[in-house]
């Protein structure tokens, strides 16, 4: 794509604010900016932060939050009229990238069709195992999110998949019908990719791995090398993300609980900050697990290169951002999900036979510190494979092939416009009286 072109970023979650949907949007933003592109987001408020970023639009939320404690957006009358004013305001506005499927990313939905440009989907998001498997009341959690999102962006058929239980697939309905209003997919793994496909979604799904940006990695390199750990010393390990019931940060401190000779530094913060003191307390652990609390990116990072090991215990994840930013430091990782392999390098990962804390701790007390130093020297050669420009590219060509496609009921007149397709009128319902006085006298 030689000419700069202006994108629209749609999201549930404000740059500023903690996950890694936020981390590999801020890594895309930085990395099509510096290719000349222009990039406006449109996002909720982040809490308590303050934001007069000219390129990042605020949308208005309602009262209520989501699960996570964020704010929540709805495609409501009052979003609309700030969306259709930002788009004259600041266009032209040459494509709409949605990178979540909830109010924002509905909104962003919405806005491509009535101002007809190209909308291209991210997914990336595990909604139907994290609601299975984590929900208190599943099967009402997942016809709640399908009847709500079905009210804004309906889909009109079936999905094809009969392998999945009730709550199943009333999970994947929201995900299948924001991949269906889709001009283009993108997604970050071939094997999430490969679900959707089996789920009856048609539209061209392009993989393309999230990234981290280039300069936030060569500065962090250029720091202290990490501090080499005596064969003696307690195994440091490491846990990233938000402490959510999906990341299972619990079961990272029972981890810890099960191997004595350790110590274990948790980031991050969440609806289970709570529960994790109570249960470093409880457990007596507190001299050897810490709470660091929500940090930046760079500090995650930092403190992936002075420690041996990184427990993901999550198992819902597509890819996961922590993964990505413990390759470029080198840190290998202990992980339960066997889909992330396809991201892991084998000569830089551990997996666990199963999710339980017991398997992590037998996992990682039967590798010694010189195999876990070879884990390390053998991710080097993997290291930056999570830059954002190694990727960059191939999101830049789904780009251009969703500004190529001929759209039926879009034309170009200066600018892409929206004309919907005309529908042939519904034959008129009569009843048998008016049918019969309809019909003409007998001669």
């Amino acid at each position: 794509m030689a000419e700069s072109i202006h994108v629209a970023l749609f999201t549930d979650f404000h740059p500023a604010t903690l996950g890694g949907v936020q981390t590999a949007m801020r890594s895309l933003c930085a990395g099509l900016r510096a290719l000349g592109h222009r990039v406006t987001v449109f996002c909720p408020p982040a809490p308590g932060f303050e934001s007069d970023d000219p390129d990042t639009v605020i949308l208005r939320p309602v009262r209520f939050s989501m699960s996570n404690g964020l704010p929540l957006v709805l495609p409501t009358r009052a979003n609309r009229r700030l969306i259709d004013a930002a788009f004259d305001e600041r266009g032209p506005i040459h494509l709409v990238h949605v990178l979540t499927t909830y109010g924002g990313g509905i909104a962003g939905i919405r806005a491509a069709r009535r101002h007809g440009v190209p909308i291209v989907q991210t997914m990336q998001s595990r909604d139907d195992a994290m609601i299975e498997k984590y929900s208190p009341a599943p099967y009402f959690a997942a016809l709640s999110m399908r009847l709500l999102h079905g009210w804004f962006l309906p889909l009109r058929r079936q999905p094809v998949y009969t392998g999945d239980n009730r709550t199943a697939r009333l999970a994947w309905r929201p995900l299948i019908a924001h991949a269906q209003a889709a001009d283009h997919v993108i997604v970050p793994t071939h094997h999430f990719a490969c679900r959707l496909k089996t789920r009856g979604v048609d539209r061209p799904i392009h993989v393309a791995s999230n990234g981290i940006d280039d300069a936030l990695i060569d500065r962090l390199r250029t720091g202290e090398a990490e501090t080499p750990a005596s064969q003696d010393g307690p195994l440091r390990l490491l846990w990233c993300g938000r402490l959510s019931p999906e990341k299972r940060p619990l079961e990272a401190i029972e981890v810890a609980r099960l191997v004595e000779n350790c110590t274990l530094d948790i980031y991050g913060s969440g609806p289970l900050s709570d529960r994790a003191r109570t249960a470093i307390a409880e457990a007596n652990l507190s001299d050897r697990v810490h709470l660091h609390g929500e940090v930046d990116q760079a500090t995650c990072m930092t403190a992936m290169r002075d420690h041996d090991l990184l427990l993901l215990t999550s198992d819902c994840d597509t890819q996961g951002m922590v993964l990505l930013e413990a390759m470029a430091m080198t840190l290998p990782i202990l992980y339960c999900d066997p889909d992330l392999a396809e991201t892991i390098p084998a000569a830089g990962g551990l997996l666990t036979p199963d999710p339980a804390p017991e398997s992590f701790a037998a996992t990682a007390q039967a590798h010694n510190r010189i195999q876990l130093a070879a884990l390390r020297a053998a991710l080097a050669t993997h290291a930056d494979t999570p830059r954002q420009s190694r990727h960059l590219g191939d999101l830049v060509s789904v780009y251009t092939a969703a500004l190529e496609v001929n759209i039926p009921g879009r034309i170009r007149t200066g600018r892409w416009q929206w004309r919907p397709t005309a529908r042939p009128a519904p034959p008129r319902r009569t009843s048998r009286r008016s049918a019969a006085a309809a019909r003409p006298a007998p001669r």
